[in-house]
């Protein structure tokens, strides 16, 4: 963190309202990103200051020619991509439909610790408290376009036109603020309230005074169920179905608000819970009512969750978490919805502490690296192995993946885990590259939302850079996570392509069972694929060995590695081997084991050979 006072010289965007913009009448920059700024000087101890503050856009000028240390205001494409340094991305916002992202670039004048300073206080900051400072800044006077004194002389006619233009123009930034308050209001996709909205709504609606009379509704849509069977268009087709039937049912009093994938969110006051159930249990049979080609869902695809605002939910992320945790309980019960009682609900209680612990976990290194090795189908020889992980809790022991992943899906916590872990084996592929080991991979996984993540190759590319092997040992493997919707998988293209260009290779997990595997054939380049357990588990009947086979055959037509899981005896192996399977991972050769006991036991194999 700096110590003294250094001057940092900021280039500024003088028409991004309500984000940046250039302010007359104070002569300065305001907005959500100047204030962003503001509070992390203080907090730093910079002396920032927006260089030449005007109506004019100077950004390209200033930064070509090297007199200010940060460009502000950056949105879409890169235009100062002659910098060396990756921009800072700030969030990503949709407009009109499209999504944009936001960003501030660095110069290669600015200091080093300014840089990390600035990057390290961002990545602090939540896309909520983006959202509050956003809609603060909405919320103020449009910035007043100030007249020239010249024009106040001459001739009544030019007057009284300078007059119209000035009044136009003060309609244009009155729509324009409308337009930009909107954006970060509503969700274009589905029409309802945004999450971060509600976010920023929910302290001040939800009183101690008023708190009985609301109640919190999670409809749980499963989109990937949906999407594994009915294919990618019919699980967004499907989500935005979903959508309009709970627009419909809504009424006035009610907030209705987009959640994470496949939850739509309900705030609803009533002085009756049965008539709270009664309106819930409508909502999810016009859900229900979707069907494609004459299939319809089943009831486990459309559940809910329903909280009554009690006083320990003061926090929105607690009483979500409670209520979503009831919809998964209802989906696993096959009933249409649940009552969340803190009285009863102890396991939900004991999932949110285990969620509170596990940033601290991370610091502590309390999750532990494990490998599972790999095979070769025919010679047997251990070629490879797949990172895994193990919590060893303080209170609750050595937890299995299923205790925890699961829920950092869920919750949006995995792209933390990914990163650790991720760290965890360039580490022990360095250790082998020192002990002169080059041809032993490890698959690192990676979640598709991890994937589809902005910043995701520059994360990717910070790592990867501190630490010294052959890069083509280093295999990412795409688990099949959580729905992602097109303008994500979008995204997860172009990391994949940019991690490929690294040297590193990709493999997809779970290959083989349903509609995704295929489209995820056709739309990524790819170097491998694991097939489903699934698959293994099946393969004694016709049907499953001409399935196997099939996939195995296209798999090496395209020049890919196939990988099987979940090898566990000596028939399984035969048939893989008749198949031409290249690489075999199960029980039947090796469970997975602590970080450092592979690397003692990958040494005395090397030693034997």
């Amino acid at each position: 963190m700096q110590t003294g006072e250094a001057i940092i010289y900021v280039a500024g965007n003088p028409d991004l309202y309500p984000l940046e913009y250039y302010d007359p009448e104070s002569q300065t920059y305001e907005g959500a990103i100047p204030s962003f700024l503001r509070q992390f000087a203080s907090e730093y101890g910079y002396d920032l200051r927006y260089y030449q503050p005007g109506e004019k856009d100077q950004r390209k000028d200033l930064a070509e020619k090297q007199q200010v240390d940060l460009v502000s205001g950056c949105a879409g494409d890169n235009q100062y991509a002659h910098m060396e340094e990756e921009p800072l991305l700030l969030f990503p916002a949709v407009t009109e439909g499209e999504e944009t992202v936001y960003f501030l670039s660095f110069t290669d004048v600015a200091p080093s610790a300014f840089q990390s300073d600035l990057r390290e206080y961002a990545a602090q900051r939540s896309q909520a408290e983006w959202t509050g400072s956003l809609l603060e800044a909405a919320g103020e006077g449009a910035p007043q376009p100030g007249i020239p004194t010249a024009a106040m002389v001459g001739i009544g006619i030019i007057f009284l036109l300078l007059v119209l233009g000035l009044l136009s123009a003060l309609v244009c930034l009155k729509r324009e603020r409308k337009k930009a308050k909107e954006i970060l209001l509503n969700d274009p996709e589905t029409g309802l309230r945004t999450y971060e909205y509600l976010d920023h709504t929910y302290p001040r609606l939800i009183q101690d005074q008023n708190r009985p009379l609301y109640y919190l509704v999670c409809f749980h849509l499963d989109l990937d169920h949906v999407g594994y069977f009915m294919g990618q268009e019919q699980s967004k087709a499907f989500w935005l179905h979903g959508a309009q039937a709970l627009k419909e049912a809504g009424i006035s009093s009610d907030i209705l608000a987009k959640g994470s994938d496949g939850e739509l969110i309900a705030v609803k006051m009533s002085q009756n819970q049965e008539r709270v159930e009664r309106w819930v249990r409508a909502v999810l049979q016009e859900i229900r009512s979707f069907s494609c080609d004459g299939r319809k869902l089943s009831p486990g695809d459309a559940v809910a969750g329903i909280c009554p605002l009690k006083v320990e939910y003061r926090d929105l992320g607690h009483a979500l978490f409670h209520t979503r945790q009831c919809a998964l309980k209802a989906r696993r019960e096959e009933t249409d919805c649940r009552f969340c009682d803190t009285k009863e609900c102890k396991n939900c209680q004991e999932r949110w502490q285990l969620l509170a612990d596990f940033e601290g976990g991370l610091e502590r290194k309390e999750i532990q690296l494990y490998l599972q090795f790999f095979v070769d189908a025919h010679s047997y020889r251990v070629v490879g192995g797949e990172a895994l992980s193990r919590w060893n809790h303080p209170v609750r022991g050595l937890l299995m993946p299923d205790h925890y992943v699961p829920l950092l899906e869920k919750e949006g916590r995995i792209e933390n885990l990914d990163f650790y872990g991720m760290e965890k084996v360039c580490v022990f592929l360095e250790g082998l590259e020192q002990q002169e080991i080059h041809d032993f991979f490890i698959s690192c996984n990676f979640s598709r939302r991890t994937l589809a993540s902005y910043d995701f190759t520059q994360r990717f590319t910070q790592i990867l850079q501190n630490h010294t092997f052959p890069r083509k040992l280093l295999i990412l493997e795409v688990t099949e996570s959580e729905w992602i919707d097109p303008k994500e998988s979008e995204q997860m293209l172009r990391n994949i392509m940019a991690v490929r260009d690294l040297g590193v290779r990709v493999i997809f997990d779970d290959f083989g069972i349903g509609f995704s595997s295929f489209h995820d054939l056709q739309e990524y380049p790819m170097d491998g694929l694991k097939l489903d357990k699934h698959l293994i588990d099946n393969m004694w009947t016709a049907q499953g060995k001409i399935i196997l086979n099939a996939l195995v055959q296209t798999g090496h037509s395209m020049e890919l590695t196939i990988l099987a899981e979940g090898v566990e005896d000596d028939k399984q192996i035969e048939i893989l081997q008749s198949l031409h399977c290249d690489v075999l991972q199960g029980f039947r050769f090796f469970v997975p084991m602590p970080a450092s006991n592979a690397m003692a036991r990958i040494l005395d194999l090397r030693q034997q050979a």
